[in-house]
């Protein structure tokens, strides 16, 4: 029997927040895990909005999210990042994405419209499965006025000591921008891939952010902070 998804249910979030020319984002919590999550919104050369991961949002915030562009596609990050993506992609009416290793589990959880490959073409917004990820996670890469963002699933988090609860401490997650020891246990299959291509994103000339789903955007030296995470995995 076919496992029920998850209906619209809003937890709680943060604000709508600007990060570039076409580019916003919004915080909140992993329903039933102690941790953090953040949802992207890109606009898209056509005024269309594709979001990356999926976070219900309260009425007040989603009427924001409107004024931005038409809603149009949902990219999910990998199957274990859709817990709220099938009530999200009905909610908005849109065209769901996500990586061909991982479709089949994805097709459970979510009606996709293609893998990342089939994505329409946008002259600002690369969509890709992560080389060295056994489930192809994936990675989006944003050109704005003010330079490039890499946006993230689970392969660089970046959460503050702080902010992460003692269990996930103790697991290594606390810190970063890096790649946890988990996510190497468990979704890594091709070391040597994985740290090429993190090298060659921190040789990105223009690259402004780092923005990870777990944790602290980071904005400051992200060429080295990435280049560090490569060299330490």
């Amino acid at each position: 029997m076919a496992k029920a998804k998850r209906g619209w249910i809003v937890t709680k979030h943060g604000p709508l927040r600007e990060l570039a020319d076409n580019l916003w984002c919004i915080e909140g919590d992993v329903p039933g895990i102690p941790i953090h999550r953040r949802m992207c919104i890109i606009r898209l050369t056509d005024g269309s909005l594709l979001f990356y991961h999926a976070i219900p949002v309260d009425d007040a915030t989603l009427e924001q999210i409107r004024v931005l562009g038409k809603p149009a596609y949902l990219v999910v990050g990998h199957d274990q990042h859709a817990i709220d993506a099938h009530a999200f992609q009905q909610k908005l009416g849109l065209k769901a994405y996500g990586p061909a290793a991982c479709e089949a589990k994805l097709r459970e959880r979510v009606e996709l419209a293609g893998t990342l490959e089939s994505f329409p073409a946008d002259a600002r917004v690369t969509l890709e499965s992560m080389a060295g990820t056994k489930h192809g996670e994936t990675l989006v890469t944003v050109q704005s006025d003010d330079g490039a963002s890499v946006l993230f699933a689970d392969v660089i988090q970046n959460s503050p000591k702080e902010a992460t609860s003692f269990m996930f401490r103790m697991m290594g997650f606390a810190g970063g921008p890096k790649v946890v020891w988990v996510f190497r246990k468990l979704f890594m299959k091709d070391r040597a891939a994985l740290k090429s291509r993190l090298e060659k994103l921190a040789a990105l000339p223009n690259l402004r952010r780092i923005i990870p789903f777990h944790g602290t955007i980071v904005e400051t030296d992200p060429s080295k902070a990435l280049a560090a995470a490569a060299e330490a995995l």
